[in-house]
């Protein structure tokens, strides 16, 4: 699947194709176990472009041209990017604790680890304010006290997935990866091959599927709330 428009600046996916072996392209089968092709798209290009995706069974893997990762954050931006939230010095409106944000899950201390409600988005650390008898895996934010899960907040610092180089203020829905606002809305719009002909968005990062709709959360934490 090539990119509609450059990849960086996160325009928008776009349509899977079938590559023969002779390197003809194809529309979809109805599925993967059907012998006959789909009707052959004569005007379309085998030749890879920055942000196209290759499926192979079930392994997608992202090509990215060395062009386009000259316009791509470095591992060192993405960790700035972190640094500088960190220096707003984000508090736990419940504990009252200053929160980090590790670029790693198992670099944060407990005590200062954020957690985002994905209800809502806003960022605490871990308390037991608000738990449901009826559903332990479900929290009452007391900021806005709406009802839904919890997730451990962690930077997605993998470069090449990013459309653009801004901070970090969205995270996926469920597994809590954070990134820039138009990298979480682009992969949350990319259909991923899943099972014999269906198709799921994914966290790039971790390749768990979104849940829900839109798939992503807005991030507030207590010193942005706006």
């Amino acid at each position: 699947m090539h990119p509609q428009g450059p990849f960086c600046g996160g325009e928008s996916s776009g349509i899977w194709r079938e590559v023969s072996v002779g390197g003809g392209i194809y529309t979809l089968r109805e599925s993967r176990s059907t012998p006959q092709k789909g009707v052959k798209m004569e005007e379309e290009t085998n030749m890879l472009r920055d942000g196209s995706l290759i499926d192979l069974c079930g392994a997608t893997l992202l090509f990215r041209s060395a062009e386009g990762l000259m316009k791509s954050p470095t591992k060192r931006h993405l960790e700035q990017k972190i640094e500088e939230l960190n220096a707003g010095r984000p508090q736990c409106p419940v504990g009252l604790n200053t929160l980090v944000i590790a670029t790693r899950a198992t670099l944060s201390h407990a005590d200062k680890q954020p957690y985002v409600y994905l209800n809502c988005g806003h960022v605490q650390g871990l308390h037991s304010w608000g738990l449901q008898d009826h559903c332990p895996d479900a929290r009452e934010c007391p900021m806005c006290f709406k009802i839904g899960p919890i997730v451990k907040l962690c930077m997605g610092i993998e470069p090449a997935f990013y459309v653009d180089s801004e901070p970090p203020t969205y995270a996926f829905n469920p597994c809590g990866h954070m990134a820039s606002e138009k990298t979480v809305k682009y992969w949350a719009l990319v259909p991923i091959p899943h099972g014999t002909n269906g198709m799921l968005a994914a966290c790039p990062f971790c390749a768990i599927p979104l849940r829900g709709y839109p798939g992503y959360v807005r991030l507030i934490f207590q010193d942005h709330v706006d």
